[in-house]
């Protein structure tokens, strides 16, 4: 094999890994022969962690938090946006753009494809090297290129589809340049690969709290499968979406038990709806499961995120959301509407109860504008004021410190609860049905808004620090009558203010609109936002399915010689609108 410099092994090797730094700590290497590098199982290790850290990097982060949040009806621009995420949020996206460049997820692949080829021959030369050793290692890799994928796919639609190491630089770069695979190609690849390896990864990795949040456990990728077949939605995804949410829960009860029986009364986690989460006023003081999940990080909820630290910053939080006490927001704010007082004329249709505490863990008004404060606080405190709940005081952390979820119990439960909704969907109406059939669908009916309530009741605390179990219920008039759609609406309104601002509403709009079959409902929702001189252009470009994904770039292009097309919703020659 040939001597390759630090453009390759020394990324993987050397790369940073502070916000990991107790897995393990490298020094830099210069010249590296791979067959001399390649030979006990901490070269896997090493290399395996290099993959994590440039997941964690600025550009995958910005991208997976810009590409899953910024065109929703969540966001509008703030103080001091960039020109590029300025149109992003205009809708209005040229092929120039910044955030059109992908090139950093295939960095992680390449890392996690070069771990699955060399860990076998690994395992042939050390005999500590153990079978099972081997195979979370894969699986640990396999996760980490799927997850890319994902982002990919969800983003791009068709993708360069590549499952082979580059281990030098034989060919030049037109060796990276493959043609677009798919969307459906990918998507039906990546979750067989998943489900390949999901028995052989790790379920906890000990007493560690930072590697069970930091690291890909067997939780982490059924949160992705659960996710996965809600977008593919093929015969018997939706039963394999609850089984795999359903694993998930016995972990998590598991984990529960083990708390309750160490901590005692201390013990913050509490039973909703037979589901474990934590809770969010145990000592009379609504805030605390922001505190544990979003302030101090590696919470009992929290499946899978991004670990920063003052040596491996936050690249999004300090910028992009509010960043201390005296600037009104960061470059992008909430759109208006989210942070409507409840008894404001404009009205309210995220929050809708003063009772819920993400409206105060979420949201703070600076001037006339909402500022976005989740992750920029450390820990926050609120207070009841005649049955309601009002913001009383919160600490600013140093938001480069912030770790970033990608998953969480809570999207689980709500996986799960979407998953029976779309069962209930695929029965006739009730009217037409045989009473077998309508007992069904209330049975799905039922399962599916015991999931959501158990989300819900955990943030809605009342002044004698009990949950209100009748409010949700009151909101849809929660009844065997209630219609399915009814309750597709309540789950994504769940979703929206259990997950807002965390990447992952355009998303959402996206999925509902590719199972819909057009784009009525996302149009619905994002031209909220837009002025009417501009509107009228945003229901033109939207109306065209490939425009709900992201062009490529220009650059890539160009330099692919013919390999990659550009999504057809996109020209070459496309100007930049002035949208206001």
């Amino acid at each position: 094999m040939k001597k390759i410099k630090s453009l390759f092994l020394i990324a993987l090797v050397g790369a940073s890994f502070s916000s990991c730094n107790d897995f393990l700590t490298l020094d830099p290497l210069n010249d590296i022969v791979l067959e001399n590098f390649w030979t006990d199982k901490s070269d896997v290790e090493s290399v395996l962690l290099g993959a994590y850290s440039a997941l964690e990097s600025q550009n995958c982060l910005l991208r997976m938090a810009v590409w899953g949040e910024m065109r929703s009806d969540n966001i509008v621009e703030g103080n001091g946006t960039s020109e590029d995420i300025r149109q992003i949020t205009r809708e209005n996206l040229l092929i120039t753009n910044s955030y059109c460049t992908y090139n950093a997820f295939y960095d992680v692949v390449n890392r996690a494809n070069t771990v699955m080829y060399y860990a076998p021959i690994v395992a042939d030369k050390d005999p500590n090297y153990l079978m099972d050793e081997q195979l979370a290692h894969h699986a640990e890799a396999v996760a980490l290129r799927c997850l890319c994928y994902w982002y990919l796919i969800r983003t791009f639609r068709d993708v360069p589809y590549v499952t082979e190491p580059s281990i030098d630089d034989e060919g030049g770069y037109l060796k990276f340049y493959v043609p677009q695979v798919p969307f459906n190609a990918v998507l039906d690849s990546i979750i067989s690969d998943l489900e390949s390896v999901k028995k052989d990864a790790v379920n906890k990795y000990g007493e560690d709290v930072q590697a069970n949040t930091c690291r890909i456990t067997r939780s982490a990728i059924c949160a992705m499968l659960a996710d996965m077949y809600l977008w593919r939605g093929k015969e018997g995804d939706y039963d394999k979406c609850i089984a795999v949410c359903e694993e998930v829960t016995t972990q998590k009860i598991k984990e529960w038990n083990d708390k309750r029986s160490k901590e005692g009364k201390n013990c913050t986690i509490v039973s909703f709806n037979g589901y474990p989460l934590i809770s969010d006023a145990p000592e009379d003081i609504p805030g605390n499961s922001y505190d544990e999940i979003f302030g101090r990080g590696g919470s009992f909820e929290t499946l899978f995120e991004f670990p920063y630290n003052s040596d491996v910053k936050n690249p999004f939080v300090s910028s992009y959301y509010q960043n201390n006490q005296s600037n009104n927001v960061g470059q992008i704010k909430a759109f208006d509407k989210i942070g409507s007082d409840f008894s404001s004329s404009k009205g309210n249709s995220v929050f809708e109860q003063p009772q819920d505490t993400r409206y105060y863990q979420n949201l703070k008004v600076r001037g006339s504008s909402w500022a976005i404060c989740k992750y920029a606080y450390d820990d926050l405190d609120l207070r009841f004021n005649s049955g309601s709940i009002e913001f009383d005081a919160a600490t600013f952390r140093n938001q480069v410190e912030a770790s970033w979820i990608v998953y969480r119990y809570t999207e689980v439960l709500l996986f799960e609860a979407e998953a029976y909704i779309m069962k209930a969907k695929q029965i006739a109406p009730a009217g037409s049905d045989s009473l077998m059939q309508v007992g069904i669908v209330n049975e799905y009916k039922d399962k599916a808004f015991q999931l959501i309530d158990a989300v819900n009741q955990r943030s809605i605390v009342a002044d004698n620090n009990k949950v209100v179990p009748t409010t949700l219920t009151k909101l849809i008039s929660y009844s065997p009558n209630t219609t399915v759609q009814a309750m597709e609406d309540l789950l994504f309104k769940e979703r929206r203010r259990e997950l807002l601002f965390e990447g992952k509403r355009w998303y959402d709009l996206v999925r509902m609109a590719r199972r819909d079959g057009n784009q009525d409902r996302l149009i619905g929702f994002v031209e909220k936002k837009y002025d009417n001189a501009t509107l009228a252009a945003v229901k033109i470009k939207l109306k065209n399915p490939y425009a709900m994904y992201f062009p490529m770039a220009k650059d890539e292009i160009d330099k692919s010689q013919g390999v990659l097309k550009q999504n057809p919703a996109y020209k070459e020659d496309e100007k930049i609108e002035q949208a206001h």
